[in-house]
């Protein structure tokens, strides 16, 4: 659990500093509660050995807007994103052209900053990762065709889940083979990306061999999801402070 305490000066409270127990999806505005709304000065620390983890769409943590007063967020452990969803392959069927693949999940930010006066400090040993997008899927391969008969294409193969801290990245799987010699078969799904990276386009399906006026086309490919940021604009810009730790994705 969290730890705070408030800092007392002259005026009365002259800031509040919170400590980070590892934990996952922080929205700030929570963590400070009536503070948040206050013209004091605010402290998140993100101690050595601690993570702050996001498990969905929004980021591991969250600079809320409506923030008066100033914040520093101070990293000397670990903020990680969520990583992105694996792209569908593409079914295969007697269909042309074939289905395509489906497209990664994008990878999700570290730090979000939706409020001014925000300084971010990594400090050595840190260390800020937007998780990585996940792979597109592969696309189906195309029918064949010997005047009535046609042969189903083969699936496109999935693509790989991206790098974050509720999964680690994997490559894309191969297509599987078409009902018949003849039949295309479907294009490997690509690989996730790695913390901070795009996800990796899938490949399109394979044509039918032979030559056939029955023939259909093969299925495009899934495009790879979007890389998650270290730190991003969210509505409002911030400062870096110290940057020592690591980065991945991009903090500017």
């Amino acid at each position: 659990m969290a730890t705070q305490q408030i800092l007392l000066g002259l005026g009365g409270v002259s800031a509040v500093e919170v400590n980070a127990s590892s934990t996952t999806n922080v929205v700030l505005a929570t963590v400070f509660g009536s503070d948040w709304g206050s013209d004091v000065e605010k402290i998140y620390n993100v101690p050595s050995g601690v993570t702050i983890g996001g498990t969905g769409s929004a980021a591991a943590i969250v600079v809320s807007s409506g923030m008066a007063g100033t914040l520093v967020i101070n990293v000397s452990g670990t903020v990680i994103g969520t990583g992105g969803s694996r792209g569908s392959g593409g079914a295969g069927s007697t269909n042309t052209p074939g289905a395509s693949g489906g497209n990664g999940g994008p990878g999700r930010d570290a730090i979000s900053v939706a409020s001014s006066g925000v300084t971010i400090n990594n400090n050595s040993g840190g260390q800020i990762s937007g998780g990585g997008g996940g792979g597109g899927g592969g696309g189906a391969g195309a029918r064949s065709g010997a005047f009535i008969f046609l042969y189903t294409g083969g699936s496109g193969g999935l693509g790989g889940y991206g790098a974050g801290y509720n999964q680690s990245a994997t490559n894309g799987a191969s297509g599987s083979a078409g009902s018949h010699p003849n039949a295309g078969s479907g294009g490997a799904g690509g690989n996730g990306g790695s913390l901070g990276s795009a996800g990796s386009n899938g490949s399109q399906g394979n044509a039918a061999a032979g030559s056939s006026s029955f023939n259909g086309t093969p299925g495009f490919y899934g495009s790879g999801g979007a890389a998650g940021k270290a730190i991003s604009n969210a509505g409002a810009s911030w400062t870096n402070g110290t940057t020592s730790g690591t980065y991945h994705g991009s903090y500017t």
